[in-house]
């Protein structure tokens, strides 16, 4: 965690002895998992999951599982994409869990505890692509700490404590743009350059992080509903959120990914009466 953090005031976006806006849901009713979860339901759910990928991977070949089909070109243009993956992934493990215990009703923590299981798988999966392409571990936060990975978005995630605010920022926003469209390019550019096990990860990751983002649009719906001043806070925080995601488009240099990202989110934003930041 001190690794994460370490240097975490580069992502503040509230200026120096301001406090941040927090907006509350004065209804939970109005609030529910659009996915109807329970611990029973997870658990076999999960279960169910686990086997599925679990036989897509023992279909790959020994030598794509150790990366011995992918070019030294690839592995180095890649490495910035696994620590993107893997530290997200951490960054996630810590801040679900502030979110989770900090929650102001029972059904958006039980929402946050289930996405808090998933963020731990996603986080040893992802592990394993690094120790298995042999990336030394003292590269990894090096790597993601360098000029346009998404560093400076998590690091500020991980500095707040409101379980609404990061949950606006980190599902429906940051999710809602990383959706389904953009880990389908990366299974799809990753496996057509022979790295198999990054793209049975990203497929996996998919049916999680969807549902993910359909409780962070339910909670959004839900507080627009509540109190439509509401909206301009999640405006904020939203223009908070894609001007540090915005580094990762490096200058125009992944003007495409930029555009898919800003396009997979608005998507599900403009219709709750939100404005493009960009």
């Amino acid at each position: 965690m001190a690794a994460l953090l370490d240097g975490a005031g580069a992502g503040r976006v509230a200026k120096p002895g301001m406090a941040r806006t927090r907006i509350t849901l004065k209804d939970p009713a109005r609030f529910s998992d659009p996915a109807n979860l329970t611990w029973e339901r997870y658990v076999a759910m999960q279960a169910r999951e686990r086997e599925r990928y679990l036989a897509e991977r023992a279909t790959i070949p020994q030598d794509a599982l150790d990366f011995k089909n992918v070019s030294p070109r690839y592995l180095e243009n890649a490495v910035d994409q696994f620590a993107n993956n893997y530290y997200s992934e951490l960054s996630a493990t810590h801040y679900v869990a502030t979110a989770a215990a900090n929650a102001p009703f029972d059904e958006l923590k039980k929402s946050a505890l289930f996405q808090l299981a998933d963020e731990q798988r996603h986080l040893e999966m992802d592990r394993e692509v690094f120790e298995r392409a042999r990336i030394p571990e003292s590269d990894w936060l090096a790597a993601w700490e360098s000029p346009g990975t998404t560093c400076r978005f998590f690091r500020h995630l991980l500095e707040l404590e409101d379980s609404i605010e990061i949950l606006v920022k980190g599902n429906f926003v940051a999710e809602g743009a990383a959706g389904p469209g953009t880990f389908t390019v990366l299974a799809d550019g990753a496996e057509a350059r022979g790295d198999v096990l990054s793209a049975v990860n990203h497929r996996a990751r998919i049916r999680d992080e969807t549902r993910h983002i359909s409780y962070g649009r339910a909670l959004v719906k839900a507080l627009i509903e509540d109190d439509p001043a509401n909206l301009d806070t999640i405006q904020r925080w939203q223009d908070e959120s894609l001007q540090l995601f915005s580094e990762v488009a490096r200058g125009g240099e992944r003007r495409e990914w930029w555009e898919g990202f800003l396009a997979s989110y608005y998507k599900i934003a403009l219709p709750q009466g939100l404005r493009p930041t960009f």
